[in-house]
């Protein structure tokens, strides 16, 4: 597969956010940013436009683009839209006079507090609709579908990109690109497996640009795309093609030779698609079919099938595996024929015994027939699905067995009631030599995480998922430690090249990429008693 060149990300925002710090506050932090992941050229909106007023970010995104050494040219302005516009004396005349003077035709509506509804920017968008502008609009705000559907049907003939979308978002994505024609994704959140691919099969290469999101997600997307199964024609236009045609751009003549994150050669080999050499363990990982994705292939044996083939193309030794039978049915069955299902797979596969609270009698049980047999080595447990606490006491047969036998324990933690890792605060300690690996490493509270990390030496922070809140894994590993970090990439229901590139593009050095990728989930298995 040729390299990827010439990217255009077409969802990047600078300046200083009224409710979070900035991950651009200024162009010449994106532009450095953009340098090292290799991005030629990104469409631009500023921050203040939204929180603060239209025309005054507008115009400081202009002068800023202007005035910053090397950003004219590769970056490109999207005026933010507001419905205040409509009023505001001198307005609508300064935003079709900068429209045209600095050939701008990306436009973006966001709420402001949740404030305004869709259709409010209509008469707005009637003042500048001769211009053929292209408007962007995040799939994360709270814009029901008809209202969607009336823009697209109101302004036909005008290119309507949805960005930011993840995977509770792709069912309401994929029937509007089906309903309208003028509808894109932006491919920045799209992190679920065989996703992407999809899109291109059903919609067309046409219909799907590229974005990277936030400054957190790195080169997860960069990956993603990489190692998707388009053909190399579908991929350029993905990658570049398509902004270019949208904006009335002329495709650069030619890329530059290196970007700082070559030089990582985890980075280089898994773009070329090379095995990684060195040892790699998936610590959390699924099989079976699961009604809320948007999947193609919900086939155990087959979703196996898949996944060896991707261990075997990066060198990936282990996957540790739960049944989602076993989480969101019938536990005692749905452990047992992922254990059928797996054991065969001479080692490539070993098991978390999905642990629901509702059946702790039956389960513990039946402990020791279980983990007598080499496949299940450690616990999953799902407290935020299952709406039980962590603190509930149906959970301490898993404490005291964990404890017991040196085994890890598969904590699913995010900021709500059932799982935030505050609640492990009292039972960490108590059990010492269990280990807890806090998958999503906290999610949207990570820095709960860090401290129950910082605090216990049985706990180790897993990696997937955490991408949802814009913290810095930079920073995370420089205040618990590289060695208290497992990679994970919630398989097969995520994309692997997706949560590889993002772990193997942060700023951090080899080694400690080395460790997280498999040393330490090595050491934790060698515990077992």
């Amino acid at each position: 597969m040729p390299a990827l060149t010439n990217l255009f990300d077409l969802n990047a925002v600078v300046g200083y956010s009224s409710a979070a710090e900035p991950d651009f506050p200024h162009v010449s932090d994106l532009l450095a940013h953009m340098d090292r992941l290799g991005i030629a050229r990104a469409l631009a909106w500023h921050v203040a436009a939204r929180d603060f007023h239209g025309r005054f970010g507008n115009e400081r995104l202009l002068s800023e683009i202007a005035s910053t050494p090397g950003a004219p040219g590769r970056v490109f302005p999207s005026f933010v839209l507001t419905p205040t516009m409509l009023y505001e004396r001198g307005a609508l005349d300064w935003l079709r006079t900068a429209l045209q003077a600095h050939h701008v035709r990306a436009l973006r509506f966001s709420l402001l507090r949740g404030e305004w509804s869709l259709d409010e920017i209509y008469p707005v968008l009637e003042q500048v609709l001769d211009l053929d502008p292209v408007l962007l609009l995040d799939l994360r705000e709270p814009f029901p579908k008809p209202a969607y559907l009336g823009l697209a049907q109101r302004f036909p003939e005008m290119p309507v990109i949805l960005t930011q979308g993840m995977w509770p978002d792709m069912v309401k994505a994929f029937d509007l690109l089906r309903r309208c024609d003028n509808f894109l994704l932006e491919t920045s959140w799209i992190h679920s497996h065989g996703t992407l691919d999809l899109l291109v099969r059903t919609f067309g290469a046409e219909r799907v640009v590229f974005g990277t999101g936030p400054r957190s997600h790195q080169g997860a997307a960069l990956a993603g795309l990489a190692q998707t199964s388009m053909a190399d024609a579908e991929r350029e236009a993905v990658a570049h093609g398509n902004a270019e045609r949208l904006l009335r751009l002329s495709p650069l003549a030619a890329p530059p030779a290196e970007y700082p994150l070559d030089r990582n050669a985890l980075w280089s080999r898994l773009m070329r698609r090379e095995p990684l050499d060195v040892d790699i363990i998936d610590a959390h990982a699924h099989n079976g079919p699961m009604g809320m994705w948007l999947w193609e292939e919900a086939d155990p044996a087959r979703q196996a099938q898949i996944m060896l083939d991707w261990m075997d193309r990066l060198g990936l030794n282990l996957t540790l595996v739960s049944g989602e039978q076993a989480l969101f049915c019938e536990p005692i069955e749905g452990n047992l024929a992922l254990e059928e299902l797996l054991t065969p797979y001479e080692g490539r596969f070993r098991g978390y015994l999905g642990f629901n609270p509702f059946y702790a009698p039956e389960l513990e049980t039946r402990f020791d027939e279980f983990f007598s047999r080499s496949f299940f080595l450690g616990f999953k447990v799902l407290g935020d699905y299952h709406r039980v606490p962590m603190t509930d006491g149906r959970y301490q047969p898993v404490w005291e067995y964990a404890h017991a036998h040196r085994l890890p324990i598969l904590v699913h933690t995010w900021g709500g009631s059932y799982d935030a890792p505050s609640l492990l605060a009292d039972i960490a300690p108590a059990y010492p030599d269990a280990i807890f690996l806090l998958g999503h490493a906290g999610g949207s509270v990570r820095s709960e995480a860090e401290d129950l990390a910082v605090a216990n030496p049985n706990v180790y922070l897993e990696f997937c998922g955490s991408f949802t809140v814009p913290d810095s894994w930079e920073r995370t590993i420089a205040r618990v430690g590289a060695d208290r970090v497992v990679f994970g990439s919630d398989a097969i229901a995520h994309d692997i090249y997706w949560e590889l590139g993002r772990l193997l593009s942060q700023d951090v050095p080899e080694d400690q990429l080395t460790a997280i990728l498999g040393a330490n989930m090595r050491g934790i298995l060698a515990r077992r008693r």
